[in-house]
């Protein structure tokens, strides 16, 4: 199903608290998580559009366009009543010929992707293919697309699988694996494991980011911190290896996969005692990486901490309390997701701005942080006065320079089952 809307939608007053005329309104009834990247993608080629991607409460699977000079917006359904289940958010890759490739899950179920007709357009798409990368089991979750261009433009994409234990029916192992193409995604090869988390009854998490050229960085956590300590780690890929964050060789991509006691941690959950979660990581300037994660003092007192590397050891700071949960529980309900943050993500062509979602007065609004030096932040407010929650925000790669644009979920969000938001973007002209 497709359509073309040409301005950008307008919603009831009652539906939509903007703030100010310079937050816009992309998409209504749209959610996301923040395990599949990237959600929403720039290209600037024959047209200059941003495509994004997003779950609605019927459970469609939608991307969607908006003309950067025309402000023309366009939708495509890319498979109807999937599952109602933000998790099943669509990842973004674009081909060297401008076409689009998205990637999309069950919560622990199939794997779909779908290629684009034509370049920089999402009115016409080749069939949906179901892709399980030679696993019986079929319960996968989360999508990640990196293209490589140093290995002519080889696909990795890494994803979660759940695989049940013949000997015990009450344990669900999960693996972070991974599968490539060198056929632009044509054909995949066999799904290998990534990493070993030694049966530990929780899943693992992971973001990845990469340079687009020959490097790929892992940060990943144990588990899921309400079922049990997490700590956070992080390593690299490049020319065929994996290696530890200050360079240490580890092994070959290809080997067996990376037991977790032996990749060094960002966060030692067991030296601190507070559980923790992740949000973002990408490279600085001089090629190190800069993250951002969560720790929990408990489940409603989220604490949003910015971490660096300086070439021999992890710069860790506390950026601010975050509030509790962003879950909004109704009469009678019961408190499922206590971790669920506002969020914080970092600037990738820029780590020193930050964006986040922080509770003020009861109310979730989108900050832009901006690091002035190695201890001090210059905060300004996107959403100010809000009546409604503003959460989950995520900025979109662009080339230096050019205006930041950042997407934020904004609504009452209940659990990842039952939203009701919307997706405002504010773009943000750049100091000079």
């Amino acid at each position: 199903m497709f359509a073309v809307v040409s301005h950008i939608h307008q919603l009831r007053s009652q539906d939509l608290d903007t703030n100010t005329v310079e937050n816009k309104v992309l998409a209504r009834d749209a959610a996301w998580c923040w395990f599949s990247d990237p959600r929403a993608v720039y290209f600037e080629g024959e047209h200059k559009r941003l495509f994004f991607a997003y779950i609605n409460s019927l459970g469609d699977v939608m991307i969607a366009s908006q003309d950067q000079e025309t402000e023309q917006t366009a939708v495509f359904n890319l498979h109807e009543k999937l599952q109602v289940d933000d998790h099943n958010v669509p990842s973004i890759l674009f081909l060297p010929d401008g076409k689009l490739l998205t990637f999309y899950t069950e919560h622990g179920g199939r794997f779909f992707m779908r290629k684009s007709k034509n370049p920089e357009d999402i009115s016409a798409w080749e069939e949906e293919k179901e892709l399980n990368f030679d696993f019986e089991n079929k319960r996968i979750c989360y999508s990640h697309p990196v293209m490589l261009s140093a290995e002519n433009n080889r696909i990795y994409m890494f994803y979660r699988l759940q695989h049940p234990m013949p000997k015990n029916d009450t344990y669900k192992g999960w693996w972070q694996c991974y599968a490539y193409s060198d056929d632009l995604g044509e054909t995949w090869s066999a799904g290998k494991r990534l990493i070993d988390s030694r049966e530990i009854n929780n899943a693992v998490y992971m973001k990845v980011a990469n340079n687009s050229n020959n490097r790929i960085d892992f940060l990943f956590t144990d588990g899921h911190p309400k079922i049990g300590p997490s700590s956070v780690y992080h390593m690299y890929y490049e020319k065929d290896s994996l290696y530890q964050t200050d360079g240490t060789a580890m092994q070959s991509l290809e080997a067996y996969p990376v037991p977790i006691e032996q990749v060094n941690k960002v966060y030692d959950v067991k030296e601190h005692g507070v559980k923790s979660w992740i949000w973002d990581v990408c490279l600085d300037g001089e090629g190190s990486p800069v993250l951002a994660y969560t720790q929990y003092p408990d489940e409603t007192d989220h604490r949003y901490h910015y971490v660096r590397w300086d070439g021999e050891r992890w710069q860790d700071q506390e950026l601010c309390r975050a509030g509790p949960y962003i879950t909004r529980l109704e009469p009678g309900k019961k408190l499922l997701e206590g971790h669920y943050s506002g969020g914080v993500v970092l600037d990738h062509n820029d780590p020193k701005t930050v964006y986040l979602s922080k509770q003020i007065n009861g109310v979730y609004e989108v900050e832009r942080w901006q690091l002035n030096d190695a201890e001090t932040w210059g905060v300004e407010s996107l959403t100010s006065g809000s009546k409604i929650d503003n959460v989950r925000p995520f900025l979109v790669k662009r080339e230096h320079g050019k205006a930041e644009m950042v997407l934020w979920m904004q609504g009452t969000y209940r659990h990842y089952t039952d939203y009701d938001t919307n997706i405002l973007l504010r773009t943000w002209a750049k100091s000079k």
